[in-house]
């Protein structure tokens, strides 16, 4: 697991180079993320991960905030 963090952390953990989602569509996800979210049990990159099948250790323990950030930077087009 840590060496996948590591190499999560060496391309600052953009995850597949291909694998982009529209703004509409991370719109639509954080609206549904809404009720994971008030469970309390779920980040936010860790469900994002797991909805699109994305295999990104450093976004799915990022804080909810940090999260939503690197998803915009890094997969939103």
């Amino acid at each position: 697991m840590f060496n996948r963090i590591a190499l999560d952390l060496q391309t600052l953990g953009r995850g597949k180079q291909d694998f982009s989602i529209t703004e509409k569509e991370f719109e639509e996800f954080c609206k549904g993320f809404l009720f994971e979210q008030i469970i309390g049990e779920t980040k936010l990159g860790e469900a994002f991960c797991k909805k699109y099948n994305e295999q990104n250790y450093v976004l799915s323990i990022l804080p909810d905030t940090s999260a939503k950030e690197h998803i915009k930077k890094f997969y939103v087009k």
